[in-house]
């Protein structure tokens, strides 16, 4: 059993069911289609607007629909920034001379098509980002969840903002747009950074705890205090059992890298973590091993819900 999380009771314990796994992915297909909505939703708007046009020619006259085109054609938004109003008219006039003339009467749902092809690439670009995004807000959630059953209070900061807010722990969607977390525990003030550069690491770490307090507060001059450090860990949300394997070296070896980081800069019992959605059997063993070990001080399934409260009740704790 692990010291830290009573629910790791073995290697196979940490390992992500078929169950989470499918859950996982219907998530993630509820989650495309809601950021891709809007998308068809243009698509549609567009199909009305041109209705009443006869031919793909036509379609340069209606100056309302030309955003639409420029999309259809292919140009990304960044492109826009080079390219003049002639140069994105050409990149038009190709799109209707190569590919909605020989479509012939079916030249809207060519350029539809066309439009919705361009956007799911920037669909699945958004997504990549939002997997990892909606690990951390999982885990965040928990966090509420613990204190609100604990009664603490707990304030927040939005990435982009300097100013801290009291967090409404029952309030849907507040786990959103986090840069960091405050909250004070019976050793004092605690401040959660999720995503910080941490200099001593020269690297990007996904979880940062500190003791601090939020009148102390400033993330470039706090970073910097490694007597202020108290654990860092390491956040794979991915649910896809294929990358899984990549995810926990990549997050090992950045958990090695801070551990020898700190050791190096006289911190070497520096706590580390690992929360991770998609584990697989022998990643796990290699986990549980390092749990038991004492390398990894603790460690979670973030699909588990009884191991992600314990996590968060201890990561509340220290």
């Amino acid at each position: 059993m692990s010291a830290n999380n009573r629910y790791i009771t073995s290697a196979e314990s940490l390992v992500t069911t078929h169950e989470e796994t499918r859950a996982g992915f219907l998530s993630i297909a509820l989650e495309k289609n809601r950021v891709g909505d809007p998308f068809v939703k243009n698509a549609l708007a567009f199909k009305a607007m041109v209705a009443h046009t006869h031919c793909a020619e036509d379609l340069l006259t209606i100056p309302q629909v030309r955003p639409f085109l420029i999309t259809a054609a292919g140009l990304s938004d960044k492109s826009l920034a080079y390219l003049n109003e002639d140069d994105q008219t050409m990149a038009i006039q190709e799109l209707i001379d190569k590919f909605l003339k020989p479509a012939g009467a079916d030249y809207i749902d060519e350029a539809t098509f066309r439009y919705l092809l361009i956007k799911g690439d920037a669909v699945g670009g958004s997504m990549r980002n939002k997997i990892g995004a909606l690990g951390q807000e999982r885990l965040i959630r928990a966090i509420y969840s613990s204190m609100s059953v604990r009664g603490i209070s707990c304030k927040r900061l939005l990435k982009d903002s300097k100013r801290w807010s009291t967090v409404n722990l029952g309030e849907a969607g507040a786990e959103a747009n986090i840069k960091a977390l405050n909250w004070t525990n019976d050793s004092g003030e605690r401040i959660l950074v999720f995503n910080a550069t941490i200099p001593t690491v020269k690297n990007n770490v996904d979880i940062c705890l500190f003791s601090s307090n939020i009148d102390d507060y400033d993330l470039k001059t706090l970073v910097r205090h490694d007597e202020r450090a108290l654990m860092f860990g390491e956040l794979k949300g991915g649910i896809d059992p294929a990358g899984a394997d990549e995810h926990w070296k990549t997050g090992n070896t950045a958990l090695n890298r801070i551990r020898t980081s700190f050791a190096a800069a006289g911190y070497p019992q520096m706590m580390t973590s690992f929360v991770g959605a998609a584990i697989e059997r022998a990643m796990a063993e290699e986990i549980y091993a390092q749990l038991e070990s004492g390398t990894l001080t603790n460690a979670t399934n973030l699909t588990n819900n009884n191991q992600l409260i314990e996590y968060c009740n201890w990561l509340i704790e220290l």
